[in-house]
């Protein structure tokens, strides 16, 4: 740190400097993130509560009220009006906290947890921190969990299972209601990764597409993962874990004293916790409505089948699977994946290279003339390696 400090200007010229790199949403060429431009006015209520924390609810009490309001309409969308939870710091912490919890209510003194190949690496960090051991099974032929395999992997030592509603890699959402039976019959814990589906799924419902059930209404479901900072267009850092009720977390967390008496128990990862984010997610609720979340949800899936109606016409492209969601993974047969990333990403394409597929996250800031542009780059760079 210098002992003189620089002025605003100075400062914004650094700065205004080194973002010009970055790739930004409003250019529409962003692909590859699960992520998109938070809705308009909850940027602006955001910076407005940059100094409240949502960990001290004895000086911002409203923080507590907008944390419990977003927890009841997340619920309700997810078909469980009694939903506990929290508003934490993304899809990790969520993921973490549900994990914490299945192994505290499990008497097991080894416990293991059973989930997709597809599961976030949020649970290798779970398994790590906790000490359980993750054991991960394999896919069927649609790329989703083979719940028979799973079924044969279940031991006296099993304290959970997991599901993924919307995968990283394929949108793929795994048959949670076969993975609904077995943690039925073999009274296991059952978590769903809903990271990026939660808020997509519910309105896909409703255009008829076929997805499998996924949240609360299953009777099993324990717990759910859902980002708004993903598809409910809310500023970074905002996740959400839902406990099918108050009572799966009423012995969990650490109680905390303040100096004036008071204590209450606290059972996120993070102690200080940005309530900006929590107003901002708020506000991006009640400003966007189902309305607005079904609008851009079928605009979404407007963009994914077109996109795939004209991809699936291009010489040596191939589709990993059909898409359930508004994300595609496709692959340039013999033609080296990441050598067409590269030549994309030149092309100024933010997208990267999945494993050994090429992905596409159709979302409400591609428009349809990026995705001609995009297509058009993409015709050019396979003609050329042809050659």
């Amino acid at each position: 740190m210098q002992e003189k400090g620089l002025t605003e200007t100075e400062i914004m010229e650094i700065i205004s400097g080194k973002v010009k790199s970055d790739f930004t949403y409003d250019s529409g060429r962003i692909l590859s993130s699960m992520c998109s431009k938070p809705d308009r006015l909850s940027m602006k209520i955001y910076s407005m509560f940059l100094e409240k924390n949502l960990g001290d609810p004895f000086l911002f009490p409203s923080c507590k009220f907008f944390e419990e309001e977003v927890v009841n309409m997340l619920g309700e969308l997810l078909s469980n009006k009694k939903a506990a939870g929290f508003i934490v710091s993304g899809g990790t912490e969520a993921n973490i906290l549900s994990m914490w919890v299945a192994v505290k209510n499990s008497s097991v003194k080894k416990p293991e947890v059973l989930a997709p190949e597809t599961v976030h690496f949020s649970f290798d960090k779970a398994s790590s921190l906790l000490g359980f051991r993750l054991i991960k099974i394999g896919l069927n032929d649609e790329f989703q969990v083979n719940v028979n395999e799973m079924k044969k992997r279940l031991t006296s030592n099993t304290v959970a299972i997991v599901g993924v509603a919307g995968s990283s890699g394929l949108g793929v959402v795994d048959s949670i209601p076969e993975l609904n039976e077995l943690a039925e019959e073999n009274h296991l814990y059952l978590h769903v990764d809903a990271a990026f589906g939660g808020l997509i799924i519910p309105f896909l419902k409703e255009e008829g597409v076929e997805v499998p059930d996924f949240d609360f209404k299953l009777s099993s479901v324990s717990s759910i993962t859902v980002d708004p900072h993903k598809a409910g267009f809310t500023p970074i850092p905002s996740g959400c874990i839902l406990f099918k009720n108050k009572e799966l977390i009423e012995d969990f967390g650490f109680e905390v004293k303040y100096g004036i008496g008071e204590t209450y128990k606290q059972k996120t990862l993070l102690g200080t916790r940005p309530c900006a984010a929590t107003i901002a997610t708020w506000a991006a609720l009640k400003h966007l409505g189902k309305n607005g979340f079904r609008e851009r949800v079928k605009y979404c899936l407007k963009l994914t089948n077109y996109f795939v109606s004209k991809i699936k016409n291009f010489d040596r492209v191939k589709l990993v699977v059909a898409p359930q969601l508004n994300i595609v993974g496709f692959k340039t047969v013999g033609l080296g994946e990441s050598l067409v990333v590269k030549k994309l990403r030149e092309k100024g394409w933010g997208l990267t290279l999945y494993k050994d597929f090429i992905r596409i996250i159709l979302l409400p800031h591609i428009s349809f003339q990026n995705l001609e542009e995009f297509l058009h780059d993409l015709k050019n760079i396979l003609r050329g390696l042809r050659k």
